[in-house]
């Protein structure tokens, strides 16, 4: 007797987790290319305007405070916030940034940023990429990498004092190496979140998860 033109009952459950993490891993990346796009259009309107530039330089201090604020909020109120709410959040959040790119334009020049930009968009996705398909554990790596950042805002924050080059290029240094390591653990972490069956959480993490 034939067997019948099935996949084994593994091999389909595993395509449709890999496909319900792609999913949810997408919804993601959708998000973020909107509040990208967001941001560069909010920057190239300041960097042109002259009243919202002059604002923009004069309350640097404000826009910080408001994304520190935002920032907060998200990360500890995701769980009681609907998903309109993170949603209007990270697109604020989005806006606030553009503000603050904006005067940036102005100073280092559209062709200085722009490579940055790309240099910075070559590594992320390496770094996700990585995070995507490796079979090492990198849940160990949060909390460390955590207190990593942490250390390395307080440096920021004596070299803004200091005022030392060579201080700030070792900053520079350890940033880069910081956030290519969470790149690669929140990727992880999202394919994880992503085989949940919690539909609230599989609509509120792509917006929290950024």
């Amino acid at each position: 007797m034939n067997e019948p033109p099935y996949p084994p009952v593994t091999q389909v459950n595993e395509a449709d987790t890999a496909a319900l993490a792609k999913a949810f891993l997408n919804k993601v990346y959708l998000w973020m290319s909107a509040c990208m796009l967001l941001t560069a259009g909010v920057a190239a309107y300041t960097a042109q305007d002259f009243e919202s530039l002059t604002w923009a330089a004069q309350n640097s201090w404000l826009i910080w405070i408001g994304t520190l604020g935002i920032v907060l909020v998200m990360s500890f109120g995701a769980n009681r916030l609907s998903h309109t709410a993170l949603s209007v959040l990270l697109l604020t959040f989005a806006f606030i940034q553009g503000i603050l790119f904006g005067p940036l334009l102005v100073h280092y020049g559209l062709d200085s940023v722009g490579k940055a930009f790309g240099c910075t968009a070559v590594m992320f996705g390496a770094m996700s990429i990585y995070g995507a398909v490796t079979k090492r554990n990198l849940s160990t790596l949060g909390r460390t990498l955590f207190m990593l950042l942490i250390g390395l805002i307080g440096c920021m924050i004596i070299n803004l004092f200091w005022g030392n080059d060579v201080f700030d290029f070792i900053i520079c240094c350890a940033g880069v190496v910081i956030f290519a390591l969470f790149t690669a653990y929140d990727t992880r972490h999202l394919l994880e979140i992503g085989l949940s069956t919690d539909e609230e959480v599989r609509t509120k993490e792509p917006c929290s998860g950024l």
